[in-house]
């Protein structure tokens, strides 16, 4: 069997998406280890790719609507198709992956490459020789393991840990920003890593919870350090503004890149998180995670590391997957009944079994 083939592979937006399509391309890599495999993905999801070490080249898209959208799908192809030129022999792509269920990247991949795999979706069809069906509540890194079933490989290249490396760089960096942040800081100090928000609000928490959490962590001796990106800074302070002692407690908000934002997790013995992708980045660092769940599913989208405590209450309109909540309290509260419901004793039982 001839295993030098080359693959093109559509991703997808956000990390924690992306980081979820790892195993998939790990089992793709294993089963043919002389193929290269090029990953188009967002220019924020981009970096999770070019560490891994079985991507051999990652192309960055950008999400741009109207007359500019079009050019950059003209610009994308262009790309791609340099490649195949330039720096795979002038042979189209083996097969071409496509996460996504967008029609424009159906179309690229269908001129690009010999073989087109993608979810069953009736416009883009047409391009695809396997359609991938997969029912509901199915995890997504399951989901993205079935997209590569069309090539046979078998359960022994399977495994569904995401991937992602943490560089000696990123630790030392994240140590500079521990010094800088918390006086007296040294390599034994004990760090707890909170992530409270999200690019849907609906998957965020009670800010006065976490900052009761922090309060608890503090008096334990552990030091906390909130994060986020700079669309986060508002619940950050308001996380940090009701945290009692302000020396044992740090908002970097907005500070970081993902690589400093890994080495982090890397250095913190518990990261508190919503569903976001640094729940999915700890998870993969295999980091001690809390994760909190409540307007989306853990069996579909939570983590997977052996060392994760899942809060799911369950309440009554819970895993709706909505973007905003469509509950009347969400508009005064600023996060959505379900997660409203977890409360102070439900962090501090994840600690205990968490925290050595």
């Amino acid at each position: 069997m001839n295993n030098n083939r080359n693959f093109l592979i559509f991703g997808h937006n956000y990390i924690g998406d992306t980081l979820m399509l790892t195993p998939a391309i790990r089992a793709l890599k294993s089963k043919f280890p002389e193929s290269k495999i090029i990953a188009v993905a967002s220019k924020s999801a981009s970096p999770v790719l070019k560490r891994n070490p079985d991507v051999w080249k990652v192309v960055e898209m950008e999400k741009v609507k109207g007359m500019r959208g079009i050019f950059g799908v003209l610009n994308l192809f262009l790309k791609l198709r340099n490649i195949e030129l330039e720096e795979l022999g002038k042979e189209k792509f083996y097969a071409c992956i496509n996460f996504l269920t967008s029609f424009k990247f159906a179309i690229i991949g269908f001129l690009l490459s010999k073989k087109q795999i993608g979810q069953n979706k009736a416009l883009n069809n047409f391009f695809f020789h396997d359609k991938i069906e997969f029912g509901e509540g199915l995890h997504n890194i399951d989901k993205s393991l079935k997209f590569i079933e069309p090539f046979y490989i078998k359960q022994k290249y399977q495994d569904r840990n995401c991937a992602y490396e943490v560089y000696e760089e990123d630790i030392k960096n994240a140590r500079n920003i521990l010094k800088n942040s918390f006086t007296g800081y040294d390599e034994n100090n004990k760090v707890v890593l909170f992530s409270p928000g999200s690019t849907r609000k609906s998957k965020e928490t009670n800010p006065e919870t976490l900052s009761l959490f922090a309060d608890y962590l503090n008096g334990k001796g552990y030091r906390i350090i909130i994060t986020g990106s700079q669309r986060d800074r508002e619940l950050s302070q308001k996380i940090l503004n009701k945290i009692e002692d302000k020396h044992l407690s740090a908002d970097i908000t907005g500070l970081t890149d993902i690589y400093v934002l890994g080495g982090l997790i890397k250095l913190s013995c518990l990261v508190v998180s919503v569903d976001n992708g640094t729940m999915h980045l700890a998870s993969a660092i295999k980091t001690p995670l809390i994760a909190l769940f409540g307007s989306t599913d853990p069996a579909v989208c939570g983590p997977v590391s052996g060392n994760s405590y899942i809060i799911d209450k369950k309440v009554e309109c819970y895993h709706c997957f909505y973007k905003d909540c469509t509950k009347k309290n969400f508009n005064k509260n600023y996060f959505p009944d379900c997660m409203g419901f977890i409360v102070l004793d439900d962090l501090i039982e994840g600690a205990k079994r968490l925290l050595k």
